[in-house]
């Protein structure tokens, strides 16, 4: 793989991932319908941010990890890579929070703690008749698939941009001899150049005392 390539196809796949959590993050993810005798029936949609808050620091840290993957070389690059990873498995742990059923209990502190929304004073025909107070019970619990997908699919970017670096890590920039000339590279004095008055001398003469343009 070329040095480009080493480097361009971690920054791509960092970019794909942020941009599908953060898109994930702004889905519905679960919708809940709650009852309580005092206000009756309140149905809620949880978006990913509301039900995974995780998702929107991942994603930011997948846009500060392309600049890592810039400027990081050699060993370096490798345990970036790793970082890189290891976030790659933390966002896809969070699928796992809607496979298999939801945590009702969660559910309902989620629904239930919202700013405005767990109010103890809603009553039918007042401004917040359609609050969840702490007292009501979650009578249906429903997921949307395209959330945890999208937020898959954001995993499976972030493990494969940190593996690109950890297998074939970008080399440190090295002087390209194809730009210096034969002269310099052999160590001769270019033409023209005076080679009794070198940098050298010239020191020597003002550390002797002696004037060295005389």
């Amino acid at each position: 793989m070329t040095q480009n390539a080493r480097l361009r196809i971690p920054v791509v796949l960092l970019l794909l991932g942020a941009v599908l959590l953060w898109i994930a993050s702004r889905m519905v993810w679960v919708d809940v319908v709650a009852f309580n005798d005092q206000s009756g029936e309140a149905r809620r949609s949880l978006t990913g941010a509301q039900w995974q808050p995780a998702l929107v620091p991942l994603a930011v840290g997948a846009l500060a990890a392309v600049a890592a993957v810039a400027l990081v070389r050699g060993t370096g690059a490798r345990v970036v890579g790793a970082v890189i990873a290891l976030l790659g498995l933390a966002t896809g742990a969070l699928l796992f929070s809607t496979v298999g059923g939801v945590d009702q209990d969660r559910v309902h502190s989620t629904v239930t703690g919202e700013e405005e929304l767990g109010r103890t004073n809603a009553g039918p025909g007042t401004a917040g008749a359609q609050a969840v107070p702490e007292w009501s019970e979650i009578t249906e619990i429903s997921t949307r698939s395209a959330g945890p997908v999208l937020t898959g699919a954001g995993a499976l970017a972030l493990v494969a941009a940190g593996a690109v670096p950890m297998i074939w890590p970008t080399r440190r920039v090295q002087r390209d001899d194809r730009y210096v000339t034969p002269g310099a590279r052999r160590g001769d004095p270019e033409a023209g150049e005076d080679t009794g008055d070198t940098g050298r001398d010239l020191w020597q003469e003002l550390d002797d005392g002696r004037d060295p343009t005389g």
